[in-house]
């Protein structure tokens, strides 16, 4: 089954999860970074742009397959495929956004990551139906899970181990190749057979081919935008870095220039009567200048 792909489609099947990879982990960034937007809001966000991500590669990467001309897809199944996507992929990224990124909480949402993954791929395949039938080799079933599961704990590493620009990019990248290598070392392992061999599903309402590529370019336009949207700085951020730091600064600025008064204590300290009565005079001048004037 790998005989026959497009390349460019592979290649843009790559370049989506990495751009769904990049936004969703941006977003989720934001979470652990400090106070800011609803974290809830940031959660659901992140892990509909990485689902997203993920079911937009696998069905490109199926565009990119030979399959054969009469196959459609099951309406039912692709719905549900995107659904545990996003459920499980939700639930990685709330363990790794919130408390100490420990490696009993990283090695649990890899793991839980690249279950996402691999269910979203199979459930994909089994809406996959026509004249035909498919088998699936166990091998490479295995090797896939476990590609998805080591690339999905690599990227979540990078991205832990400090939330920069280039380790978000490598993070990203890694998610990419999780994603792409998880589908197409799948697909390796995908055989089509005669109608009435291996598993066959034709009931239910079906989608063609044609209209599941206007979905996935719709979906394609929003990771575009949603990631052009995340390079854009924000303002509020800015702007709030921008009043601490002025209002910081006057604070420290007057410590020197108040630091000369430590000479005044030493007249306080001598006893000499001369020195007091100005002090005197005015604690005890009478209010409004009214009454006797004060002894010398």
């Amino acid at each position: 089954m790998i005989e026959g792909y497009d390349p460019y489609l592979v290649a843009l099947s790559v370049v989506i999860a990495s751009l769904g990879g990049y936004t969703g982990f941006g977003l989720a960034a934001r979470i652990r970074s400090g106070p800011g937007a609803n974290p809830r809001v940031l959660l659901s966000g992140a892990a509909g742009i990485l689902a997203v991500g993920i079911w937009t590669m696998h069905f490109v990467g199926m565009m990119a397959a030979p399959l054969p001309a009469d196959a459609v897809y099951l309406v039912l199944p692709t719905i549900i495929s995107f659904l545990i996507c996003a459920l499980v992929v939700g639930i990685s990224l709330f363990f790794v956004s919130i408390g100490d990124p420990a490696a009993r909480r990283v090695v649990p949402s890899a793991l839980l990551l690249g279950a996402g993954i691999a269910s979203m791929h199979y459930v994909g395949m089994h809406g996959l139906a026509g004249p035909f039938g498919l088998t699936h080799d166990p091998a490479l079933v295995a090797l896939s899970v476990g590609i998805a599961i080591i690339a999905a704990y690599g990227g979540l590493r990078i991205f832990l181990a400090r939330q920069d620009g280039l380790r978000l990019a490598i993070s990203a990248v890694a998610f990419g190749v999780a994603v792409s290598g998880m589908h197409y070392t799948a697909m390796l392992g995908m055989h089509v057979v005669p109608e009435g061999a291996g598993h066959h599903h034709a009931a239910g309402l079906a989608a063609s081919p044609q209209a599941l590529a206007i979905v996935v370019a719709v979906l394609c336009f929003v990771l575009a935008a949603g990631f052009l949207l995340s390079l854009v700085p924000d303002p509020r951020r800015q702007s709030g870095v921008a009043a601490v730091l002025p209002e910081a600064a006057p604070r420290l600025a007057p410590e020197p220039a108040a630091s000369p008064p430590p000479a005044q204590p030493a007249a306080p300290a001598s006893p000499d009567p001369v020195e007091n009565p100005p002090s005197a005079r005015r604690i005890a001048a009478p209010l409004g200048g009214i009454g006797p004037p004060p002894r010398v």
